[in-house]
């Protein structure tokens, strides 16, 4: 059994259309580290906005291989088997970007993201850096990355946010007394949000309470319109909606109304 921290930066954020520019990430078998960190080469322009974040230019990757060349693609397609785990900080964006370059994930899967939200409830938020210090994680990560033969740390770099991830996973794994499938099952739980941050409310620090005490009548539109892409969101305007029964029975007729004139 292997655990893959694993991170990702690409050309931009579109799940579609955007590709693996670095792919990095630590296996950890037993007691054993290895560390892989690959830039990649792309045909694909990249969004100024991509590069600003973890400033990796055309330049730097005019010499390197193709994303399914590098070693560090192969180890994870040669490990890509249902007894281990690919465990990333918000699993989306790893995942499609594998999938475009043919990597169709077998492993299980653990998002520290959502295990985050799940098993710490006093976070500030749930960005990585926020808990690396929130959870005192910076206190330990010098020594481990010099011992991991890991250079300087820096924010929005894919081996640096493998490296965190790692130690986040250390801090949750505590919270679940060492069972490593209790959070793949985390994973798959959906998460009862609490603040609306989208939308005509974002920035307004509105809870879901607050908003379906004043205009509950939004949460069938939210059903109908948004919620089917977005598990979460549908767990949560679910569990208000059904408060109400006039308003669930009224949310099913709309969305069902929607689906028969797509």
């Amino acid at each position: 059994m292997a655990l893959f921290f694993v991170d990702i930066e690409s050309t931009g954020i579109d799940l579609e259309k955007d590709r693996i520019i670095q792919l990095a990430f630590l296996k950890k078998e037993g007691e054993n580290i290895e560390v892989y960190n690959d830039l990649c080469y792309t045909d694909l322009q990249m969004s100024y906005s991509a590069m600003g974040v973890h400033h990796i230019t055309p330049e730097m990757l005019e010499e390197k291989y193709w994303p399914y060349e590098t070693d560090a693609y192969m180890t994870l397609e040669k490990a890509n088997s249902e007894e281990n785990y690919f465990i990333t900080h918000g699993n989306e964006l790893d995942i499609k970007m594998l999938e475009h370059e043919g990597l169709e994930l077998k492993m299980k899967c653990i998002d520290t993201d959502k295990c985050a939200r799940h098993l710490l409830k006093d976070a500030e938020d749930y960005k990585l850096q926020t808990l690396r210090y929130q959870y005192g994680l910076y206190k330990k990560e010098k020594a481990e990355a010099e011992r991991l033969g890991i250079g300087e740390l820096k924010a929005h770099d894919a081996l640096s946010d493998a490296f965190l991830d790692y130690l986040l996973f250390e801090l949750l794994m505590e919270r679940v007394n060492g069972d490593g499938d209790r959070l793949v099952e985390l994973t798959d739980t959906p998460i009862l949000l609490e603040r609306i941050t989208f939308g005509k409310y974002k920035n307004k620090n509105l809870t879901f309470e607050e908003l379906f005490a004043t205009d509950p009548g939004d949460f069938v539109w939210m059903y109908t319109h948004l919620a089917r892409e977005w598990p979460d969101l549908e767990y949560t305007v679910e569990h208000w909606l059904k408060t109400d029964p006039r308003l669930w029975k009224r949310a099913q007729e709309e969305r069902k109304k929607m689906l028969w004139n797509e």
